[in-house]
C-alpha cells in the first residue's frame, strides 16, 4: 500500500505529496502552510528488543516446559511485524435515571427439623417485601479509552482486540490510552530492515461502531438495578489514532511439526504460542513407576516362596494388593502418555 496522497494546493493548485500519517505541510509551489482535517493520525511503536532477544525468550520458555528440546528445532529467522491498533479516546456525559425498588425486611421464625422429620427448634429468616418504588438519577461522566485492532490477527495466532476483549494480551505494553510508549510518526521509509507492516483492513469508522458498543455496555451498568429507565448520552471530544506495535514471529520446526511463537517487541515476553509436548514427564513417570515394582516384586517373590500364600487371608490381601498397584500404575502411564501427546499452549 503506497504511503503518498497526491492532493492539490488550494492557493496555487500545486501538487501536494503528504506521507501518509501526516496533518501539517507546506505547499512546495508557493510556500503555503497547510493542515489536512479529517486525516488519521498515524504512529509507530520501535521495537526495544533484538531477533537475538526474541530467540532467547523462546529458548527459555522452550527449555521450561521440556527440558534439552531446543537442541532438536530448526528455528527459522524471526520476523518482525508492526501490527495495526486503532486507539479511541473520548468524553462521555450524561445521566440515566428511572425508578428502583424499595424493600421492607421482616424477621421470621420457621421451625428447624432434622433429617427424620422431628422438629428440633427454631431458626430465623429474613424475607424481603416490596414497598413501593423511589425515583432514582445517576450522573455519567467518563473518560474512554478504547483499543480495536486494525486487522485481523488470528492468522499470526492472536486474538483481535474489541468492545468484548479489551485487555486479551497480557503482557503487552500497549495500554488504553497509549501513554507512556514512544510513538514517532509512521513513515515508511524510516523501518528496520526486513520488518513487515500489516496494513490495517478495518475501517476508522468500523472502529467507531465498536466504541459505540463498548460506551453503551459502559453506560449500561451505571442504571443496573433500575426500573424503567431512560439514558441521555453526550460523546465528545472523539479523537482516534492509528499506531503500529512492533511483534516479533518465531517459527521452528519439530519432529516435522511447525510451531509458532509471537513475542512482544517492547516488554520482550512471549503473548501467543505452541510449545511441543513434554515428553520428559513421561519419561519419569515411567520411571518412578518402574522403581515402585521394582521394589515390589521382591517382597512377592519372598511371599510366594516363604509359603505365606497357602493362609487364605494372606492370600486375599497379595492378590488385591497387586491388583490395586497394577491398576494405579496404569492410570498414571495413561495420564503421562496422554500428556506427552499435547502441545502446550500460551
Amino acid at each position: 500500500m503506497s504511503d503518498l496522497l497526491t492532493l492539490s494546493c488550494p492557493s496555487c493548485g500545486g501538487l501536494l505529496e503528504i506521507c501518509e500519517g501526516n496533518t501539517n505541510t507546506v505547499c512546495l509551489h508557493c510556500d503555503t502552510p497547510l493542515f489536512l482535517e479529517g486525516a488519521v493520525k498515524r504512529y509507530i511503536v520501535d521495537s526495544k528488543i533484538k531477533p537475538t532477544d526474541a530467540l532467547s525468550a523462546v529458548r527459555h520458555k522452550l527449555e521450561e516446559l521440556s527440558a534439552g528440546v531446543f537442541t532438536d528445532c530448526r528455528v527459522r529467522k524471526p520476523f518482525l511485524a508492526f501490527v495495526p491498533f486503532w486507539i479511541l479516546s473520548c468524553r462521555v456525559d450524561g445521566f440515566v435515571f428511572g425508578v428502583k425498588p424499595v424493600f421492607k425486611e421482616r424477621k421470621i421464625k420457621a421451625p428447624a427439623e432434622n433429617e427424620d422429620g422431628r422438629v428440633t427448634g427454631s431458626i430465623t429468616r429474613t424475607i424481603k417485601q416490596r414497598k413501593g418504588v423511589r425515583a432514582e438519577e445517576h450522573q455519567i461522566s467518563y473518560g474512554i479509552d478504547m483499543i480495536v485492532s486494525a486487522a485481523r490477527l488470528e492468522p499470526l495466532g492472536i486474538p483481535s482486540l474489541g468492545e468484548k476483549s479489551q485487555m486479551g494480551l497480557s503482557g503487552m505494553e500497549l495500554n488504553r490510552s497509549g501513554s507512556g510508549l514512544p510513538l514517532r510518526i509512521f513513515d515508511s521509509k524510516n523501518l528496520p530492515a526486513n520488518s513487515h507492516v500489516v496494513d490495517p483492513s478495518i475501517s476508522v469508522h468500523q472502529a467507531h461502531e465498536e466504541a459505540d458498543k463498548f460506551i453503551q455496555r459502559i453506560c449500561d451498568g451505571v442504571g443496573a438495578g433500575i426500573e424503567q429507565r431512560s439514558m441521555h448520552l453526550a460523546v465528545t471530544g472523539a479523537r482516534e489514532k492509528m499506531v503500529h506495535y512492533p511483534l516479533w514471529v518465531v517459527t521452528y520446526v519439530l519432529d516435522g511439526r511447525t510451531f509458532r511463537i509471537v513475542v512482544d517487541g517492547c516488554t520482550g515476553r512471549i503473548l501467543r504460542g505452541v510449545f511441543p509436548p513434554d515428553v520428559n514427564h513421561w519419561r519419569k513417570v515411567c520411571r518412578i513407576v518402574g522403581s515402585l515394582w521394582a521394589g515390589l516384586l521382591p517382597v512377592l517373590m519372598l511371599v510366594v516362596y516363604s509359603g505365606l500364600l497357602a493362609a487364605g487371608p494372606v492370600l486375599m490381601l497379595v492378590v488385591l494388593s497387586t491388583l490395586g498397584f497394577g491398576a494405579v500404575s496404569e492410570r498414571f502411564l495413561k495420564m503421562a502418555e496422554k500428556n506427552a501427546g499435547m502441545n502446550s499452549y500460551i
